[in-house]
């Protein structure tokens, strides 16, 4: 019997590994012939699964419609040679050029009967009030959202946001229809991984964690400023860990942060699970267009508290007051003034810490924050039914 293919489209292979290949393992582990086809740097062999990786170029930073038509050819090379029954695409971009690739190979007999695009956060240029305004920035929104809603009126294509709050605000704007899109809680937690551990050790400085890409819009340039306020009091421990953006001129370089004395700099962490377990308190001051930030849902099943900022992704999972704290977002001398309050807070009343990550450990499951909550909806939505293994 012939296997249902099915095909991946991400902007980046490093996010696509890390926050949204759950869906394409089990897939492919439920006989699935997949594939999977990621922007950034060829995978290394021993980082993939059950599944075929095709690199291909994409711009993750910018806008060049004449240059991300390569990511178009390439998609649309892809499915009408190996002609997949679904499609799911990550990301603004996939959505725009792959999108269109795929729309176009169904004229040729060729595309997939489902498509299923997964908008994971609006980021810099779609979030309203954007602070993307860079030359032809109102041009490309403009040209995005005519694709966008183009798109949407094309049979059996489906979005899904990360939050009820992105995905009204493209209602509102006529990009999508009510009946074809949905909000599904983040990328999913496993919670055999990411959970409480024991008694957690008692020490002089309570450890706070920012951990997210490292770039000043994610409140790293917060973060930095609060840890040099307060460093020196040796009632508290600042550590960064995260993914360098080389390329983004938003983002710290390991030079910068290695060299900066008020923090601990741990580079991308290989093990967050145990890292989450070895602190007390998780900061995401954030500026930029979230869904909700994996950061925030690994702290709540590891029974963290969060500090984060006034944004739709962060409020959908930290309660101010009960799960954490939540702060207004303002430029970045405002974020950190509130970021230092909401720490000092903390740190005199140090209860707050272990109510606050038991509350938030109660939301997570509450939720449906789990990995196999959102897989169960990624799959019934991507292929029209809990689990199609096989052709039938």
């Amino acid at each position: 019997m012939k296997s249902i293919r099915t095909t991946f489209i991400c902007n980046d292979g490093e996010y696509f590994l890390r926050h949204r290949r759950q869906v394409a393992d089990v897939l492919a582990a439920a006989g699935h012939d997949v594939t999977v086809l990621v922007g950034g740097p060829p995978l290394s062999s021993e980082r993939l699964g059950q599944w075929r990786h095709v690199n291909v170029p994409v711009d993750r930073f910018t806008f060049h419609p004449l240059s991300d038509l390569r990511l178009f050819f390439a998609s649309l090379r892809e499915i009408a040679v190996n002609r997949p029954r679904y499609i799911q695409l990550i990301t603004l971009k996939p959505a725009v050029f792959s999108g269109l690739a795929a729309v176009t190979a169904r004229l040729i007999g060729r595309g997939p009967e489902r498509i299923v695009v997964t908008i994971p956060g609006l980021g810099r240029l779609m979030s309203p009030g954007s602070e993307h305004n860079g030359a032809g920035a109102g041009a490309t929104r403009k040209v995005v959202g005519a694709v966008i809603r183009f798109l949407s009126r094309r049979r059996n294509v489906f979005f899904t946001f990360e939050t009820p709050t992105d995905r009204d605000h493209w209602l509102s704007l006529g990009y999508i229809r009510p009946e074809t899109s949905m909000a599904i809680a983040g990328a999913g937690v496993d919670p055999s991984r990411f959970h409480p551990g024991g008694a957690r050790q008692k020490r002089e400085a309570v450890r706070v964690l920012f951990a997210s890409r490292l770039l000043r819009a994610k409140g790293l340039d917060a973060f930095v400023d609060v840890a040099r306020r307060l460093s020196g009091t040796g009632k508290v421990e600042f550590l960064v860990a995260g993914m360098v953006e080389p390329h983004d001129p938003d983002g710290y370089s390991p030079a910068q942060l290695g060299g900066e004395a008020s923090i601990t700099f741990l580079g991308e962490s290989s093990d967050m699970p145990s890292l989450l377990r070895d602190v007390d308190l998780v900061c995401l001051p954030t500026r930029y267009g979230e869904g909700i930030p994996r950061i925030l849902i690994e702290a709540a099943a590891t029974g963290l508290p969060s500090i984060a900022s006034d944004v739709p992704g962060c409020t959908h999972i930290v309660e101010d007051g009960v799960s954490g704290t939540i702060i207004p977002v303002s430029p970045p001398a405002g974020m950190a003034d509130r970021l230092e309050a909401a720490i000092r807070h903390y740190l005199d009343n140090p209860a707050l810490l272990r109510s606050h990550g038991s509350a938030a450990y109660a939301h997570f499951y509450q939720g449906e924050f789990t990995e196999d909550a959102v897989n169960r909806r990624i799959i019934e939505l991507l292929t029209g039914s809990p689990l199609a293994a096989e052709a039938g």
